[in-house]
C-alpha cells in the first residue's frame, strides 16, 4: 500500500530541489559529486539540469522516496529550503520500522565509552542502565544468523568500495591499517582504485575481532572521522534494515 503522505513529502522535496537556484549554479560540482552513480561523461553531458539530474538518480535507484541521500547530500552542499525540508522528512522506511537499532547501538556504546572515561562523576546506577542497554542491542544483533550477515557485509564493501574513491587511505588510517600496508596495496595496484579499497577491506576484516557488529561500529566511525558521514549513514541503514 502506498502511503500517500510520504508520496506527497517525497515529490516536495524534488519540487524544492529543482526549483533551487543555488542548486542549479552548482550542478556541475553537484554532478561530480555523483561521478560514481553517473558512471560516465556521456551520462554526464546528458544532464543539463537538475531535474535531469534528479531522473537520472531515481532511475538507476540511487534515489527513491525510500532512500533520499542524494537530496541530503545536495542539502548539505547548498543548504537552504532544502535543508530545512529533509530534516522533517520521514521516509517509508521509518514509519514502517519505527527506529533505527542499529544507529541506537553505536550511540548507546559511544555513551557507555563517555560514562567509562567519566567514571569518577557519574553514578554506578547510570552505568548499569547504559550497560543494560548497550547489551539489549548487541544481544538483538547476535540473533542473526551467519547468512544475514555475510549479504549486508557484502553491501557494505560494496557500497565503501564504489564511494570511498581518493579517500581510501584516510579511511584505512582510521581502521589503524599500517601505512606500510597501504603503501604495499598501492604497489600491488597501481591502476585499479577498487582493487585497492577492496583489498584494505579484506586487511581490516582479517584484523578485527569476528564480531560484524563491532567491525561495523568500527567502520562508522572510521567513516564519520574521515568525513564521510553520507557512506556513515548508509552502512547504518544496510545493517538496520536489509
Amino acid at each position: 500500500m502506498v502511503d500517500i503522505c510520504n508520496n506527497r513529502s517525497y515529490e516536495l522535496l524534488k519540487s524544492i530541489t529543482v526549483s533551487d537556484q543555488l542548486v542549479q549554479l552548482k550542478l556541475e560540482e553537484i554532478k561530480y559529486m555523483f561521478r560514481n552513480e553517473i558512471r560516465s561523461n556521456r551520462n554526464m553531458d546528458r544532464i543539463k539540469t537538475v531535474k535531469d539530474l534528479i531522473d537520472y538518480l531515481e532511475r538507476n535507484d540511487s534515489l527513491s522516496e525510500w532512500n533520499i541521500e542524494p537530496l541530503r547530500e545536495i542539502a548539505d552542499h547548498c543548504g537552504g529550503n532544502l535543508e530545512r525540508a529533509i530534516v522533517d522528512y520521514i521516509s517509508p522506511r521509518d514509519t514502517l520500522t519505527g527506529r533505527n537499532i542499529y544507529r541506537e547501538q553505536r550511540l548507546s556504546e559511544e555513551f557507555r565509552n563517555k560514562l567509562e572515561i567519566n567514571n569518577g562523576d557519574v553514578e554506578q546506577t547510570g552505568q548499569a542502565a547504559a550497560t543494560n542497554c548497550h547489551d539489549k542491542l548487541i544481544k538483538c544483533y547476535t540473533q542473526h544468523d551467519a547468512s544475514s550477515f555475510e549479504k549486508k557485509k557484502k553491501a557494505i564493501f560494496k557500497l565503501i568500495t564504489s564511494n570511498i574513491g581518493h579517500s581510501w587511505r584516510s579511511l584505512g588510517r582510521e581502521l589503524d591499517i599500517p601505512q606500510g600496508t597501504m603503501d604495499a596495496i598501492e604497489v600491488q595496484y597501481p591502476h585499479d582504485l577498487n582493487s585497492r579499497v577492496q583489498k584494505m577491506l579484506k586487511t581490516f576484516e582479517e584484523d578485527v575481532v569476528d564480531d560484524p557488529n563491532r567491525r561495523a561500529l568500527q567502520l562508522c566511525r572510521a567513516l564519520e572521522a574521515c568525513r564521510r558521514k553520507d557512506l556513515r549513514r548508509k552502512v547504518e541503514d544496510i545493517m538496520s534494515y536489509l
